[in-house]
């Protein structure tokens, strides 16, 4: 359509009014029927739900395994140690040839305790497991812990305190003597204790069991901690061993293990090494140059494979004949052993004594020298040599020295 002049000139243009919509009567039908729009609801991430359930439920089962492992230990502790207990007397009958496990069935029965099985382990740990139970009745008070349960049904004629002291330097023959003499045990008991009952609480004792101990003569040589101790005449073998272990437990530290690591050295080596300087040098000062001489032969194999100490000889002597010789002469270092080092390479299959706490130390810390030789004087006076030919003078000056 053509517009006139005046729209034209007024710049006003007009637009036609939109179609109205129409609807069919089908579609205004369709329309009525659809459901209402319903606006969308925020979903709650179900992830994060199940994480919280599950913390909860771990949180709550914690505390509820704490709360029983708590309540356990009191009341192993509680039956272990006797803190609160009942004070009326109980009568209970040990059989004949009772063992550890049958007096803790007993006492379990009649009220006295809670855990047998407990109980019998706690005797094995203290090695109370062994010795002989008296059979009879005795009325026993639920407040003895099971130290004095153990004690209280062992016959006890004389159970008196000894105070022994093991010297520097003593083997196991020594030991074994030294016991038996003051009427404490019996060889084949002590020989038994220190060969075969089970110490692997002790890490020493672990690591020692992991190498070859076919060769050696008692295992836990070296092992058995010289000092002064006091013990009841009825110790058996068993607990003397135990507490001697133990000592040396105590003084052999955790750094230890790592200077042993540091110098590539085991445990049982550093002990070996240590009862040859306990039994070659006399003076504490010559203590680190003795160390030095064996570590420097350890060191090179090719030029010094065998260490050549007296005193491995002596102890295989003592060892295979039950006497130590007085003084070692030229044919005593032939004597056909694996601890004899004239005619071994390397370490023997273990130590020869038991080394007192500053030869353990100055097996792990030598002086540092050219020393490959020592010799002993006549005045206990030790000569260190770089060379065989300084070391034979030493030996031919020292005999000059002889009194006539």
């Amino acid at each position: 359509m053509k517009k006139t002049d005046s729209e034209k000139k007024s710049g006003i243009l007009r637009q036609s009014a939109p179609p109205e919509r129409t609807f069919t009567r089908e579609k205004q039908r369709a329309l009525a029927q659809r459901p209402p729009r319903r606006r969308k609801k925020k979903r709650v991430n179900s992830g994060v739900v199940s994480a919280l359930v599950k913390s909860a439920v771990y949180l709550v089962f914690v505390l509820v395994v704490s709360v029983f492992a708590g309540f356990f230990l009191i009341s192993v502790g509680n039956d272990v140690f006797a803190f609160v207990k009942s004070e009326e007397p109980v009568t209970i009958t040990v059989p004949e040839n009772a063992t550890v496990e049958d007096i803790g069935n007993v006492l379990y029965e009649g009220g006295i305790i809670k855990y047998p099985k407990i109980f019998k382990f706690y005797a094995e740990l203290k090695h109370e497991d062994e010795g002989e139970f008296i059979a009879g009745e005795y009325e026993v008070s639920p407040k003895l812990n099971y130290d004095q349960l153990l004690s209280a049904f062992r016959y006890r004629f004389v159970r008196e305190i000894v105070r022994i002291t093991i010297p520097e330097g003593y083997c196991v023959e020594d030991i074994i003597e030294l016991f038996v003499s003051q009427g404490i045990g019996d060889r084949e008991g002590f020989i038994r204790a220190i060969n075969e009952v089970d110490y692997s609480e002790f890490r020493f004792v672990r690591e020692l069991e992991e190498g070859d101990l076919s060769d050696r003569y008692y295992r836990l040589e070296g092992y058995l901690y010289p000092d002064t101790y006091d013990f009841y005449t009825d110790a058996t073998p068993a607990q003397i061993v135990y507490k001697l272990l133990n000592n040396f437990n105590r003084k052999f530290k955790d750094v230890y293990y790592d200077r042993c690591e540091e110098i590539g050295l085991t445990v049982d080596e550093v002990v070996t090494i240590a009862s040859f300087i306990q039994e070659e040098a006399y003076y504490l000062e010559e203590f680190e140059n003795v160390a030095s001489v064996f570590h420097n032969r350890l060191n090179n194999p090719s030029a010094f494979p065998r260490l050549e100490s007296d005193a491995t000889a002596a102890y295989a002597i003592h060892v295979l004949t039950g006497k130590r010789p007085e003084k070692i002469v030229p044919d005593d270092l032939q004597v056909e052993s694996p601890y004899n080092t004239y005619l071994n390479d390397g370490l023997p299959p273990g130590a020869i004594s038991s080394p007192g706490y500053d030869a353990i130390v100055t097996a792990m810390y030598p002086a540092k020298t050219d020393y490959y030789y020592f010799y002993t004087k006549q005045d206990k006076r030790t000569v260190f040599s770089k060379t065989l030919a300084e070391h034979q003078a030493a030996i031919r000056a020292d005999s000059t020295e002889l009194p006539n």
